[in-house]
């Protein structure tokens, strides 16, 4: 298995991609960006105390992959709130938003699923995504993160991909996640940070689950679980971008090439066979909803995706 105990990146030099400005669920409007620990100090009876007596009774990860620092960690975050954060990269002050499940437990180590947005012009541009917390209910910590332009710069080393490794490097320190299901999901221009992370940083994250938006990359590391979502009459990303990214993950998922995919809930999403059991693909095409976000449709298929992961 992965060893996903630490945060190990490993920067390689990839394109930028980009794609239209999307302003919320149902607009097809052009580009105007680049195409492109507290301890409590107590035992239990096998002998273990403080801090990671309390983490070892609420965790239910694998042995091989550690929670984070954060669990244990007092935190002022909000739960069911986008509660906003700051982390300096390069010099810059980034903003990004967390949003805690209700009943949030400090000790029990949560997914956390990073939802990256589609291009905007305005100045909260991360509520242009896809609402997948209305659906993970008290099973996961989301993320939002804020673009330094309208659109995501993909590129290996650009200012993105370095606020994304630090926003997780902050996220884990403050609070309770589980580093081996860290997911990542993604709208038009999110959708394409999506895939070029699963390539450059496949090896540390756990699945993508995007809409509008594809190109994977070359010379990936790891691989990881995806479902995409794209719609035939999408004028300003063409599903060729999604289709691309599919059969990638398809290749180098080990999924059957001849099989015939099977139904996946929610309708018309479908799962291709053969795939490595830790690594399935899911395949949601669509017809007349143009470069919407359609969120009654991603939010839930997305979650149930990413929730039905082993780990």
């Amino acid at each position: 298995m992965r060893d996903r105990s630490r945060w190990v990146w490993v920067m390689l030099v990839g394109l930028t991609s980009g794609c239209g400005d999307d302003t919320g669920p149902g607009d097809d409007v052009p580009a105007d960006g680049d195409v492109a620990a507290e301890a409590d100090g107590g035992g239990d009876a096998d002998g273990d105390t403080g801090a990671d007596a309390d983490v070892a009774d609420h965790a239910d990860t694998d042995a091989a992959v550690p929670p984070s620092p954060g669990c244990g960690a007092a935190t002022t975050g909000v739960p069911a709130t986008w509660t906003e954060r700051t982390v300096t990269v390069g010099g810059a002050v980034r903003t990004y938003f967390v949003w805690l499940p209700e009943g949030y437990d400090r000790w029990r180590p949560y997914p956390v699923v990073y939802q990256l947005h589609g291009c905007s012009g305005s100045a909260t541009r991360e509520d242009n995504n896809v609402p997948v917390q209305r659906e993970s209910g008290a099973e996961a910590v989301h993320v939002r993160g804020r673009a330094a332009a309208d659109c995501w710069d993909s590129a290996a080393d650009g200012p993105d991909v370095a606020f994304f490794d630090a926003m997780v490097t902050a996220v884990e320190a403050e609070f309770c996640a589980d580093p081996g299901r860290r997911f990542v999901t993604g709208y038009s221009s999110g959708s394409f940070m999506a895939h070029r992370l699963a390539c450059i940083r496949g090896a540390e994250l756990r699945a993508v689950a995007t809409i509008a938006g594809g190109q994977a990359g070359r010379s990936c590391t790891g691989n990881v679980a995806a479902l995409l979502i794209h719609d035939d009459t999408d004028g300003t990303v063409g599903i060729d971008a999604s289709l691309g990214a599919r059969d990638d993950y398809r290749t180098r998922n080990g999924c059957d090439p001849e099989a015939e995919p099977v139904a996946f809930d929610p309708d018309p999403c479908v799962a291709y066979v053969g795939c490595d059991p830790r690594l399935p693909v899911v395949w949601c095409p669509t017809t007349g909803q143009g470069h919407s976000r359609q969120d009654d449709l991603a939010a839930p298929a997305f979650w149930r995706f990413l929730s039905s992961l082993p780990r």
